[in-house]
């Protein structure tokens, strides 16, 4: 096939006239689609230059990747209802939304308006017995959080290795009876007696049993709890990979308990001290029975109380000699919020005007008035005091 004489003429000229048979052929053939394609890659490659790319997965990558490498680091959160954590989440997605806070909270919601999850973070707590990825829920049920949310963000950001917290905390529990280690005194034959009579005015049947059974209950669960999740880890966080050979390590405590204890009246008489020495005693107790003997512990102020009587014997434990050094105490009261309690003073949660105070709280001040906001700084705080313990 062979061009017509005057094709670039009448072929590619301003003629009205229709191209030769050749000219067509060309058009049409592979050679001619070779070179349209690599025009339109010519000019893709200079668009490229001219506008920034984002990567296809840049919205489905996790931001806190699960550490492949190394020790878990395990911490272990101990202590009654405000371990547990009573926040409601409807008042941490009120920060997330705030624009006065979103920047501060914002990185717990998911661009699909989910829960976010960090992967580096595990937690596994006795409320409900479930454990995964640290994310808000974990608190004492699934609608609420505590201060793990705190802990944890603080911790997966220092630490390169994985992150385990193990929460052993019950409402209602209190050292002298609950928590009450076996290294420290135990009731007298006379005061199980004496309570063995009140609890058969309840129970006819009720025996001495009865009575020495409640006291270190708290405790032998705690430590049983956290032996099995250090032996077995796969039957505690699910995303822990049985065949990797990974070893857990014990690397802290943090507890958060008390108001049981400031309430007892003959806790009172005598200015607390037998917590100091009952919750040092605990301590000692729990570095001997996980093999762990210098653990470091943080201890976390009932700042939901203004006793400072309490508050001075909670801090006395730090100064004792077998926990200078290792224990650090961390103040709350500075983390609750004025105005909140004013609105509990004046029930205006239960006013018409109830959603000024819902916005912000769920629940009474002996629970630091379920404000995630508050839950989530006093985990902060406990996370930074852990990583000056462990730094040391």
């Amino acid at each position: 096939m062979k061009p017509l004489k005057d094709h670039k003429k009448t072929c590619w000229g301003s003629l009205p006239q229709a191209p030769c048979e050749y000219c067509s052929f060309m058009k049409s053939s592979t050679p001619f689609l070779l070179l349209k394609l690599v025009s339109c890659c010519c000019v893709l490659m200079v668009l490229q230059d001219a506008f920034p790319q984002v990567p296809e997965s840049a919205f489905d990558r996790d931001p806190w990747p699960a550490s492949e490498e190394g020790p878990v680091k395990v911490f272990l959160l101990a202590g009654q209802s405000n371990m547990q954590g009573h926040a409601s989440l409807r008042t941490l997605e009120y920060l997330i939304y705030n624009e006065e806070t979103a920047e501060q909270f914002q990185q717990w919601k998911t661009m699909e308006g989910k829960w976010a999850e960090r992967s580096d973070v595990w937690v596994w707590t006795t409320d409900g017995e479930r454990g995964g990825k640290l994310r808000p829920g974990y608190g004492a049920n699934e609608w609420k959080l505590g201060p793990e949310l705190g802990i944890g963000w603080v911790l997966g950001e220092h630490f390169d290795h994985q992150v385990a917290l193990i929460k052993t905390c019950w409402g209602g529990r209190s050292v002298r009876r609950d928590f009450l280690p076996p290294n420290a005194d135990q009731p007298t034959e006379e005061e199980l007696e004496m309570e063995l009579e009140r609890l058969r005015s309840r129970n006819p049947d009720a025996t001495l049993d009865d009575v020495r059974e409640p006291y270190g209950r708290a405790y032998r669960d705690m430590i049983a709890h956290t032996r099995a999740a250090l032996e077995n880890p796969g039957e505690y966080f699910p995303q822990y990979d049985p065949d990797s050979g990974r070893k857990l390590e014990l690397a802290g405590m943090v507890w958060f308990q008390g108001w049981n204890d400031m309430v007892d009246g003959s806790q009172r008489e005598k200015g607390y001290a037998d917590y100091t020495t009952r919750l040092t005693r605990m301590i000692e107790s729990v570095r001997s029975d996980l093999g762990v003997p210098d653990l470091p512990v943080v201890i976390g102020q009932l700042g939901a109380s203004d006793n400072a009587e309490f508050h001075r014997a909670q801090e006395a434990v730090a100064s004792e000699p077998s926990m200078a050094g290792s224990v650090e105490y961390v103040p709350t009261r500075q983390f609750m919020d004025p105005e909140l309690e004013k609105m509990v003073r004046e029930n205006v949660w239960q006013s018409p005007d109830w959603v000024r105070f819902y916005n912000h709280g769920s629940d009474r001040g002996y629970h630091y008035l379920g404000s995630a906001k508050i839950m989530v700084a006093m985990g902060e705080a406990f996370g930074r005091s852990m990583i000056r313990l462990v730094s040391q």
